[in-house]
């Protein structure tokens, strides 16, 4: 066998050898790709349940807002009722007053 047969030889076996030493370069690089992606499904994962908390709490936020606006509501109702009333009687006073004046 001469030198040329055996560099002959080499080239094929590593030719023929070739694709199989790739399959695990190609593999390792799937995997860390899987990896990856799945690291990033993750962290949006993480981000979309910040999203849904912060959701939450603007909602029982709103919540709260609304029963302060209700109770505050009711209080203005209840006083401007009570100051209508001080004014009926005032006015009873009045016409009270007006009538014993003008006997």
């Amino acid at each position: 066998m001469s030198a040329f047969d055996a560099i002959l030889n080499l080239v094929m076996l590593i030719l023929a050898l070739g694709p199989l030493s790739l399959i695990p370069i190609v593999a390792m690089v799937l995997r860390y790709r899987r990896e990856v992606l799945r690291m990033e499904l993750e962290k949006h994962q993480l981000s979309n349940r910040e999203i849904v908390k912060q959701i939450e709490a603007l909602r029982q936020e709103i919540a709260q807002l609304r029963e302060t606006s209700t109770q505050f509501d009711l209080s203005l109702q209840e006083n401007l009722e009570h100051l209508q009333e001080r004014v009926r009687m005032l006015e009873q006073q009045l016409e009270a007053q007006q009538r014993i004046h003008t006997y």
